[in-house]
């Protein structure tokens, strides 16, 4: 069997699993064909054309116009929040373009991801989920028992839909189950004890719920010119969030057959006092988000710090500066900014800082005002729900502006290339890809690659030849087995870059 033949499988399987998990994870269409295109071409493979599509990475290559291409693809599983395995993922990716790693040692890190243990009990995340309701409910000046009430009713909901999506339910109707949730544990605690709002714990709620929705990735997607996988993203945040409102508005006409009427009051003034309110409840819930992602435990301080600066920025500009749509434009450019700064810092992945940062930016409180108007007065209630969508859509145009602008000074810096620096750019072009893709800096000490034979390999095998040895390789090889695809691994870069992980004279 010709060595490159088994070579050219390793470095496909390589950068296919690693964009699967990243895509999984909610990384942007421009990201994850960044970082395939810099496994490929720190592999020393040219023309190779990468598709990303939702749930779907594909790879074509084709060595010359009489070759037969050579074609993978792989679809990606569910939807997953675990930032420490997409953490993992971009780790393997960093040190196998630096040529730190051989391509077999990354196959072998690669493939143990998935199988690794959550990085928290599944009960402590649960717990973070449940303590970002509670925060929520307290920077909107909950009381001590609307706090504890948003507390248990956050941890339920999230309980609830784990096990229906482990049941393989569709996802609609575990968001619906939650909303519906919220109001239920509302209605229960304004029945006991009147003179608390409870609506507060609805709105808590909703933030829970949306938290795991707000697709920064989709919407930069859009805003970025990657519209196929846009759209197929932006479709599933919206009808998730119609599940969500599904669910309220059933609890809601509920509460109105028994006679109860559950509304958020006025917000208090600014004080001195609010003001810490908000910073500490935006990092409780920045908190809470980041151990219930399974956020590194090295990242959660960071974490509650850009969701605390985002909390303080946003109270303070629609005091005093601006209305809320903007307000949470500029803070959401902040949080852009701070997450891709910390992120190289701290090597982790901008993506979950993004996400944990712009949690108290969410309108939830703007989504259940109009959906109570709705039953009063249909434009009144329709007005404030496409405010709610105009917060939306500047939250993620802010963030992914922040970003832009932070990959742009970095790049200047040297640092385009490097694996926790987030890609923010318009689908690649030949000419311009390598240098979206590839670090400027590499090992010094790593062996020179000589060029490879790949392409008169591949076009001395018929197709058949080619079709049963892809189906043979695709099986997956135990970790570390000296057979698998990974155990004959040469590899190459182009431009006269090094790696370590040289092939043998035997081997060419």
């Amino acid at each position: 069997m010709p060595t490159d033949i088994v070579r050219l499988h390793s470095v496909f399987d390589l950068a296919m699993r690693v964009g699967e998990g990243m895509l999984t994870n909610g990384a942007a269409a421009s990201e994850v064909t960044a970082t395939v295109l810099r496994i490929i071409s720190s592999s020393g493979l040219r023309d190779v054309v990468v598709e990303v599509t939702f749930n779907q990475v594909s790879l074509s290559y084709l060595p010359d116009d009489y070759s037969t291409p050579f074609t993978r693809i792989r679809a990606t599983g569910s939807r997953v929040q675990d930032f420490a395995r997409l953490s993992a993922f971009e780790e393997v990716t960093e040190h196998y373009i630096l040529g730190t790693v051989s391509l077999e040692e990354a196959l072998v890190q690669v493939r143990s991801i998935p199988q690794q243990r959550p990085h928290y009990p599944r009960w402590l995340a649960f717990l973070g989920f449940a303590v970002m309701g509670g925060a929520a409910a307290f920077s909107f000046g909950g009381t001590i028992l609307v706090v504890l009430t948003a507390t248990l009713a956050s941890g339920a909901l999230v309980a609830l839909t784990e096990v229906m999506a482990a049941r393989q339910i569709p996802m609609f109707f575990g968001q619906a189950a939650g909303g519906l949730i919220g109001v239920v544990v509302a209605v229960v605690l304004h029945a006991l004890a009147p003179a608390q709002n409870s609506a507060i714990v609805v709105v808590a709620c909703i933030i829970v719920l949306l938290a795991g929705l707000a697709s920064i990735g989709s919407m930069q997607d859009a805003i970025t010119g990657w519209y196929v996988t846009a759209s197929a993203r932006i479709l599933e945040t919206l009808m998730l969030t119609v599940g969500i409102v599904v669910g309220v508005r059933a609890g809601l006409l509920g509460a109105e057959l028994l006679g109860l009427h559950i509304s958020v009051e006025a917000t208090a003034p600014v004080t001195l006092a609010s003001l810490v309110a908000a910073a500490v409840s935006g990092a409780v819930m920045g908190l809470g988000f980041a151990v219930g992602t399974f956020t590194p435990a090295r990242v959660l301080g960071w974490m509650a710090m850009v969701s605390s600066v985002s909390a303080v920025v946003v109270y303070l500009l629609t005091e005093f500066v601006f209305d809320r749509v903007w307000a949470s434009a500029c803070a959401a450019f902040v949080v852009g900014v701070l997450a891709v700064l910390v992120a190289r810092r701290v090597r982790a992945p901008a993506l979950a800082l993004m996400m944990g940062g712009i949690i108290p930016l969410v309108p939830g409180s703007r989504i259940y005002r109009g959906l109570l108007a709705l039953s009063e007065d249909i434009g009144r209630g329709g007005a404030e729900l496409f405010s709610a969508a105009e917060i939306a859509v500047a939250i993620a145009a802010g963030a992914v502006l922040g970003q832009l602008l932070a990959t742009r000074v970095l790049s200047r810096r040297g640092a385009a290339g490097w694996a926790f620096t987030p890609v923010v750019a318009t689908p690649f072009q030949t000419p311009r890809r390598r240098r979206l893709t590839l670090p400027r800096r590499r090992r010094r000490d790593a062996g020179r690659i000589e060029p490879s034979t790949m392409t008169g390999e591949m076009s001395a095998l018929p197709p058949s030849v080619l079709h049963d040895l892809q189906q043979e390789l695709d099986l997956d090889a135990p970790a570390g087995a000296v057979g698998g695809p990974g155990g004959h691994a040469g590899s190459g870069t182009t431009d006269g870059a090094r790696r370590s992980d040289a092939p043998t004279q035997e081997d060419r």
